[in-house]
């Protein structure tokens, strides 16, 4: 990836990824006996000064063919019950490995799959063993995802008592025949119903939109911000697809019915005018594709007062980490990255015989050093130069950093870098060119293997910006 100097083109190619993990689960893998496991977590303690908690829920009542995530058809609700139990089961095991009140948690976020698929009765039990096990006076932000098919008063009535505080669900789109592709429930009015709902019983509802799609166009994501303001969602979310992770038949669909592509330039074009039309409404960013309302911020670049608290830890400073539980949930501790088996039969079997089942990476400590800078820099926009160790920086990293400040990217002053309002609209390449290149290399091989898969491509004009 080169850095370019042609006015608003700043790189010479979009790297297919918006939202990638760092450091990657690739290097030196092996599953932990349990004495290892024990050791890694009671380390975390000592390194972390702050925590966020993730919770995966891997249940769906039908598979949106975007989605990348490990998941499965919802069948029973004993399943369901099963699936619960077995969550709450890796929190006491996690909690004799380690002191969970050592660290204060200040972010919980349910994610799926389809956590509304819970009953009342398992929200009560899971939220039961949280505050038993948890300090919850720190948590600032409590977030869970709803789908519009799921979402009840008793429900949303359930997780409030529990401590939730922002409910977020997927909007994605209004128009039909993309609702259809992308296998969704096609009445709009249960979307309506569901903000109108989640907004009397949640200060902060927010809404996920998507855009980009070869054969999609701007009038149609413009419509669908609008749909997302006029039901009065406080935060929006808008991501370009990721092709590289959507189904070989969403792409097959996509094919057979459109025969014009959406090119690089033509989606860039798409972020200005995305980002203007949201801040024309009152919403400014607070990360590299979310917006939360603040309509009296005038002509403030990005929210100071607001932060999306669960990814500042997913994105953030050396000794923030992040506790996963459920299946396919990841732990990012000091110098390792923990991964749990994938598969939810054999996850809720183990859990229930006390066996937790996982791998883990080990990476360079120096990784979680560049971390802020490679990754919290870019997609929270501002990084505090006395929370990270610039003398341990590698001079390699500081001479990309001063690239991009002296291309009008980021700004440097004695306390703070911060991306300016044009690197913020190139925030997913920042990330990606401040990367060591080792895990440049293991990145672009994902995406690599991926393309790889019969059925599923994506063309050199999606990637490859030219002017003229």
């Amino acid at each position: 990836m080169q850095l370019l100097d042609r006015g608003v083109l700043k790189f010479d190619y979009q790297f297919p990824l918006y939202n990638f993990f760092f450091p990657t689960q690739a290097c030196n893998v092996y599953q932990p006996a349990p004495y290892q496991f024990a050791e890694m977590m009671s380390a975390a303690n000592q390194a972390s000064r702050s925590r966020a908690l993730y919770f995966h829920i891997p249940f769906c009542e039908a598979i949106c063919s975007f989605c990348p995530f490990t998941r499965g058809l919802y069948k029973s609700a004993s399943d369901i019950d099963r699936y619960t139990q077995a969550l709450i089961s890796e929190i006491e095991y996690k909690a004799q490995a380690m002191d969970f009140r050592a660290v204060p948690v200040r972010a919980i976020f349910f994610g799926g799959g389809t956590p509304s698929l819970l009953s009342p009765r398992n929200i009560h039990d899971i939220g039961e063993v949280l505050h038993r096990h948890f300090d919850m006076c720190d948590v600032q932000e409590f977030s869970f995802e709803f789908s519009v098919t799921s979402v009840t008063e008793e429900r949303a009535r359930a997780l409030a008592a529990i401590g939730v505080t922002h409910a977020r669900f997927g909007l994605q789109t209004t128009d039909r025949e993309w609702r259809q592709l992308f296998n969704l429930d096609p009445d709009i009015g249960k979307i309506e119903r569901t903000a109108e709902l989640l907004n009397s019983q949640f200060e902060h509802v927010l809404c996920d939109i998507l855009y980009g799609m070869n054969g999609s166009n701007e009038q149609q994501t413009l419509a669908d911000i609008d749909k997302a303001v006029a039901i009065g969602v406080s935060n929006i979310d808008i991501y370009p697809i990721n092709n590289a992770a959507t189904s070989v038949k969403l792409h097959r669909q996509i094919k057979s019915r459109f025969a014009d592509v959406m090119p690089a330039m033509r989606k860039l074009n798409m972020k200005f005018m995305l980002d203007e039309h949201l801040r024309q409404y009152g919403y400014i960013p607070y990360n590299g594709h979310g917006y939360v309302r603040r309509p009296r911020a005038g002509s403030a670049l990005f929210a100071e007062d607001y932060s999306f608290i669960y990814h500042e830890h997913v994105y953030g400073y050396a000794d923030h980490d992040l506790l996963g539980f459920g299946v396919g949930a990841i732990s990012s501790v000091a110098e390792h990255v923990i991964t749990n088996i994938s598969s939810r039969e054999k996850y809720t079997r183990g859990m229930a015989q006390g066996e937790h089942l996982c791998q883990v990476s080990r990476h360079d400590p120096m990784l979680d050093v560049v971390k802020p800078l490679v990754v919290r820099l870019a997609y929270h926009g501002s990084v505090d130069k006395r929370l990270v160790e610039l003398g341990r920086m590698p001079e390699a990293l500081m001479r990309r950093l001063d690239e991009l400040i002296q291309a009008g990217l980021v700004l440097e002053d004695s306390r703070f870098y911060r991306l300016t309002r044009l690197g913020w609209l190139w925030y997913s390449n920042i990330m990606f060119y401040l990367m060591p290149a080792s895990e440049q290399d293991i990145l672009r091989k994902l995406v690599f293997e991926r393309l790889d898969v019969p059925g599923r491509d994506i063309t050199e004009h999606e990637l490859i910006y030219t002017a003229g």
